[in-house]
């Protein structure tokens, strides 16, 4: 924090690091021997008429499109177009081979209805695809209690390989949203990732996950990063 005199009196100017959001505390499992993909100029908005563009360590996330699922084209496995109250797409560019992501949601009609309009983490289900020549990924979240806004849990499949997602709600301040911090990817032998969806993000590799199963789960969890709350306007 800074203080400046400027003729009519003191001016108090908080720094970015000050007004910094909570970020995510990934469990010590997860973080030891694991790369960790930093997210690097992306826009503190979003929307159609934002470019929502940004660095994912050694990755791009480009050409996010919100407006995907008004197109034709829209498929995501369990939903329509009718069904749908979020569906967005995007690539993840970087990797030996690009990566195509899309992502919807259903959102429980009561909860948004309680939750005047917006509808919370807890009162939807996600699920987001990432394809690339013929071998697909995907995640899908669903909440573990309708009274819940913090508890989900889920699946992530890259081909035959199979891991646990379950809700990480540690954060290094206090976090007042409805959003979990994030959410960690598990196998048999241990955790093999995890991904902070508080703004800015970051995403983390474990040394168990096999590398070429990385962009694909890179790639999934930019889709989890890029959610946002369906809502009945």
């Amino acid at each position: 924090m800074k203080t400046f005199w400027m003729g009519l009196g003191w001016v108090v100017v908080l720094s970015a690091v000050g007004c910094a959001g909570p970020r995510m505390v990934a469990p010590r499992e997860v973080t030891q021997g694991s790369q960790t993909l930093e997210v690097a100029d992306r826009s503190s908005m979003s929307g159609s008429l934002v470019n929502e563009s940004f660095k994912l360590g050694k990755f791009d996330v480009a050409d996010v499109d919100r407006d995907w699922n008004k197109k034709s084209g829209f498929a995501v496995s369990g939903y329509s177009n009718d069904s749908t109250t979020t569906g967005y797409s995007y690539n993840l560019k970087g990797a030996p081979e690009p990566w195509a992501g899309s992502c919807a949601s259903k959102a429980d009609k009561q909860g948004v209805k309680v939750l005047g309009g917006e509808a919370s983490w807890g009162k939807t289900s996600i699920t987001c695809e990432c394809k690339s020549g013929a071998t697909t990924a995907s995640v899908v979240l669903k909440a573990d209690s309708p009274d819940s806004t913090k508890k989900m849990s889920g699946e992530l499949s890259v081909g035959s390989a199979k891991y646990t997602v379950s809700v990480v709600s540690e954060t290094d301040k206090s976090n007042f949203s409805d959003s979990p911090a994030g959410f960690r990817f598990d196998g048999e032998t241990g955790a093999v990732g995890a991904v902070e969806i508080l703004r800015p993000g970051r995403v983390w590799l474990n040394e168990r996950l096999p590398e070429a199963e990385r962009p694909p789960v890179a790639c999934l969890s930019a889709g989890l990063m890029l959610y946002q709350a369906p809502s009945d306007h």
